[in-house]
């Protein structure tokens, strides 16, 4: 009873290690677009560069995040798509976010009118491991072109 016990106990901290092994994919925001406005709100794509920092490959089966410009709170994103990400391999998605005008601060208004500015994104990775999903936060924060690279 004993030598089972403990073997189970070496068997779980082998399957912890491996898990906790898996790095957080770098996020970056590699543009911002301006897609369209209308009286209450907008239409913003944000594209990201993620690049998987790990010799395995990674399954992201959806990720959700925050962005701020200058400070300020943009909106909040997803993408459900399944993205496979091969070992130290980079790819780009484009995620829209839509904003209302309504709730967003003047600051923030002016600055989707400028040519660059300060982007942050927050935001949660769901990573597929074995029969499960563990979820990886990330964040990154940089100055971004708001006039390309955003586009679908």
């Amino acid at each position: 009873m004993r030598a089972s016990r403990l073997l189970l106990l070496v068997g779980a901290a082998v399957l912890w290690t491996a898990c906790a092994s898996v790095k957080p994919p770098t996020v970056r925001v590699a543009g911002i677009h301006l897609d369209g406005i209308s009286l209450t709100g907008a239409r913003v794509d944000v594209g990201l560069q993620i690049r998987n920092v790990n010799p395995e490959d990674l399954l992201i089966e959806r990720f959700d995040y925050e962005v701020k410009l200058n400070g300020r709170v943009l909106g909040r994103g997803f993408s459900s798509d399944p993205l496979m990400l091969a070992g130290f391999q980079e790819d780009r998605v484009v995620s829209r976010v839509d904003v209302n005008l309504l709730k967003v601060p003047g600051v923030v208004k002016n600055a989707l009118d400028k040519d660059r500015v300060q982007a942050e994104v927050k935001g949660t990775f769901y990573v597929r491991e074995g029969s499960g999903i563990r979820k990886i936060k990330f964040g990154s924060e940089g100055n971004v072109d708001l006039n390309r690279g955003g586009r679908r």
